[in-house]
């Protein structure tokens, strides 16, 4: 099965995101009443059905993981009964109807195109990497290397975006304000990987992460979603000092499955800092602050 229509998975992360979201909204904002021995947290199954126009029995299906295939229509009444973003409402339509979209590539992509390190390699001074459909990394520049650690040392399992910020104290130490940067961290991959809920390496590397990091396992329950939108990062580089980097996500004209960040400096300093940087030779530059402190 290739599209993922019947996976169970997927249905299942849908109903706990209906579920989630509707504990969310307080009854009184949509005009509930609410009576003084009301318990529940948020709205009730019947409500939201109510809300939503739509029968309370096909409502309930959905939160029970059930095999239905809910119409477009009525996956936008819910998206409205529910207040869901544009973002969120997405996220649901993907995993309801995952036929809506094409289909996920049959196999992750492993590696780049000669054409694409090429470009890469030619962004330099400016680091650039890219990152298949669950995050892993599979290509990167020099200046990459130098700035957020060798990926070549790391082994293929772990040599991911999200695993790194989570569970590699060096990352931890590079960002500054890494609480903020690791809850977009999750709420964006969610968004990009919610159908891809049966790939048995997407299945892994969330099981390897809420076993490594009660962070992650926090955040990744918390069900929150976003799309990934340009930004800008502090680093504190062990060699080069304080950087200042922006950087923006664009898909691979190669592969749709590929994505490829490009850093640019914030501000001249962080400009000739990387410069500077990146004039060393990548196998004279240690991959981790670990390495460097350990040196006499």
């Amino acid at each position: 099965m290739t599209a993922l229509l019947e996976d169970g998975g997927r249905r299942r992360e849908l109903a706990q995101f209906l579920k989630d979201r509707r504990a969310r909204i307080a009854p009184g904002v949509v005009g509930v009443p609410v009576g003084a021995r009301r318990r529940a947290r948020g709205l009730l199954r019947e409500e939201v059905a109510m809300i939503a126009g739509v029968g309370v029995t096909w409502y309930t299906w959905l939160e029970q993981a059930r095999p239905i295939k809910p119409s477009v229509r009525v996956l936008g009444s819910i998206a409205r009964a529910l207040r869901l973003s544009d973002v969120e409402r997405t996220h649901l339509f993907k995993l309801a109807r995952p036929d809506l979209e094409p289909a996920p590539p049959a196999q992750l992509a492993t590696a780049i195109s000669y054409a694409l390190q090429r470009t890469m390699d030619a962004l330099a001074p400016n680091p650039a990497y890219a990152v298949n459909a669950v995050w892993d990394v599979i290509g990167w520049n020099k200046p990459a290397a130098l700035i957020f650690g060798d990926f070549g040392r790391i082994e293929a399992e772990r040599r991911n975006l999200l695993y790194l910020i989570f569970c590699d104290p060096d990352w931890k130490e590079l960002f500054r304000e890494w609480e903020t940067i690791s809850a977009f961290a999750v709420a964006q991959f969610r968004e990009s990987t919610a159908r891809l809920g049966g790939d048995a390496r997407f299945k892994e590397l969330v099981r390897m992460l809420e076993q490594d990091s009660e962070s992650f396992r926090q955040h990744w329950r918390r069900r929150d979603v976003h799309r990934p939108i340009p930004q800008s990062k502090i680093l504190d580089h062990p060699r080069a000092g304080r950087l200042n980097l922006e950087y923006s996500t664009f898909q691979a004209d190669s592969d749709r499955d590929v994505r490829l960040t490009i850093y640019t400096p914030g501000d001249a300093e962080s400009a000739r800092r990387i410069v500077t940087l990146t004039e060393r030779p990548l196998r004279a530059v240690p991959a981790t602050r670990r390495q460097i402190e350990a040196r006499p």
